[in-house]
C-alpha cells in the first residue's frame, strides 16, 4: 500500500462511501475501532479530515508507516482534498463533522 492508496480516495463524493472504503483499505491491517471524518472547504478545495483508531498500536504503527501519515492526540489522522467540484452553496470557510459509525 501507498499514498497511491490516499489518492484513490478523493474520489468519493459522500462520506459513507469514503468510510467504507477507508476500511476496505485499513483492513490489512486489523480492524478499524473508530472512525470519525470531519468535512471542510479550505480555499475552494472540499476536504476530509479523517481520524481513526485501529484495534492494536502495532496495526496503527503499520498503517501510517505504509500510508506515510501521523498522529494527532492519540489517534491516526490524515487530510484527503476530495475532487469535487464546488459550488456556489461551498463559498467560504465552512466544516462538520460527519456521523462515526463502527463497522463490525
Amino acid at each position: 500500500m501507498t499514498t497511491t492508496a490516499l489518492a484513490s480516495l478523493r474520489r468519493h463524493s459522500d462520506v459513507s462511501s469514503l468510510k467504507s472504503s477507508l476500511h476496505q483499505l485499513c483492513s490489512e491491517f486489523g480492524r478499524i475501532t473508530r472512525l470519525d471524518i470531519l468535512t471542510a472547504m479550505h480555499e475552494g478545495t472540499k476536504q476530509a479530515i479523517c481520524f481513526l483508531r485501529m484495534e492494536k498500536p502495532e496495526q496503527e504503527q503499520q498503517l501510517m508507516k505504509a500510508l506515510g501519515v501521523g498522529r494527532f492526540g492519540g489517534e491516526v489522522v490524515f487530510v484527503l482534498n476530495l475532487d469535487i467540484p464546488v459550488t456556489a452553496d461551498d463559498d467560504g470557510p465552512s466544516s462538520r463533522w460527519a456521523d462515526s459509525e463502527i463497522y463490525e
